[in-house]
């Protein structure tokens, strides 16, 4: 990561991840998604795994929320915009309906021409 600051935050916060999980493997993933690989599948794997661990166990959740608001401090700080995902579709025609996948934890735009 280019700014240290950021990349000390990160790896902070993927190493308790990792240490939690405790496997391999998990371990293995996330230092793929520090390097920028196969980051959509080996997210999704993480989060199905982090899901299972943190039910139910409100220390957890409250120590990974903690942990990446620290994160989210320091990108701020450092003027590092968080990454975002952007979604485009385009529909033609009458009465048609569109689905993607999406989480609203920000602002939701639709536009008609």
């Amino acid at each position: 990561m280019e700014n240290e600051a950021v990349g000390g935050a990160l790896k902070a916060v993927t190493g308790w991840i990792g240490n939690l999980l405790g496997k391999p493997s998990a371990k293995e993933k996330l230092q793929q998604i520090e390097q920028n690989q196969n980051i959509e599948a080996n997210v999704n794997s993480i989060k199905a795994n982090l899901e299972f661990v943190l039910e139910g166990n409100q220390q957890l959740q409250d120590e990974l929320k903690a942990k990446i608001e620290e994160l989210q401090n320091i990108m701020k700080k450092e003027g590092v915009p968080m990454p975002g995902k952007t979604n485009t579709m385009i529909i033609s025609g009458n009465e048609n309906s569109g689905f993607q996948d999406f989480t609203a934890q920000g602002n939701i735009t639709i536009t008609r021409p």
